[in-house]
């Protein structure tokens, strides 16, 4: 019997977009989705994404909404019912969209924002798993943020740590409100760049503590200054640098 092999390509915004909110998302070869981050207010509010096929061929595609935390310094994803979009399922067929609504069913935030992924799992396409080969899907997540009432701003604190095989930089956010963080780098007093992280390296949520690995051969000096990437344009991190470990 011929087989073909499914290979799933993750393009989420956990790791890897560099992109600027208010144009689409080009998350794969030919779908795209736009905004690349939603808002979501209390009880009974709604958002909207659109997802675009700009290919030759139709997509289908599945959507879930998964409530995000971080522990351990990881971040992890648990199933909720809070959050809904609509529809769950869905065909785009070329050069077409589709508006897919994000509802707010249950959940309500106190002073500490909510924190929720949007997951789009393309789904195989009919006949593509008979014959020889291999079918690239996609699989996009979105950040989805429900704020709260009189949030305190982020506040980081930042620590090296030696790992078992890589020096970590540990960041905790004592804030109400996410922070994200794009091009993140480490400068000395000297002014050199010791630490690069391009790209998007994630989030640091709400009352949350996120482990980044680095690609450092030992413990930078102390007495440094942290940057990140404002839609291009670098600007200070503020940031407690605690003592090395």
């Amino acid at each position: 019997m011929k087989r073909r092999t499914v290979m799933i390509v993750t393009a989420g915004l956990l790791m890897e977009t560099r992109l600027a909110f208010a144009q689409p998302g080009k998350l794969g070869q030919d779908v795209q989705i736009s905004p690349t981050m939603l808002a979501l207010g209390q009880i009974g509010d709604t958002a909207i994404c659109t997802i675009f096929n700009n290919g030759t061929a139709p997509t289908s595609s599945q959507i879930r909404i998964k409530s995000w935390r971080q522990e351990a310094g990881q971040d992890v994803l648990d199933d909720t019912t809070d959050i809904v979009a609509s529809p769950p399922f869905m065909t785009v067929q070329p050069n077409q969209q589709q508006v897919v609504r994000v509802a707010n069913l249950s959940a309500t935030a106190g002073a500490t924002e909510l924190s929720y992924r949007l997951l789009l799992n393309e789904l195989p396409s009919p006949g593509s798993l008979t014959g020889v080969g291999i079918q690239m899907l996609l699989a996009f997540s979105l950040p989805l943020f429900i704020s709260g009432s009189d949030a305190a701003p982020p506040q980081l604190q930042a620590q090296f740590l030696r790992g078992s095989d890589a020096i970590i930089l540990r960041l905790s956010n004592s804030g109400d409100v996410h922070i994200r963080l794009a091009d993140l780098a480490y400068h000395t007093k000297a002014g050199a760049r010791v630490m690069e992280l391009p790209g998007l390296s994630g989030y640091v949520l709400a009352r949350s503590t996120r482990d980044l690995y680095t690609k450092l051969s030992g413990l930078p000096p102390a007495g440094g200054r942290f940057t990140v990437s404002d839609n291009g344009v670098e600007r200070p991190l503020s940031v407690s640098l605690m003592p090395s470990d």
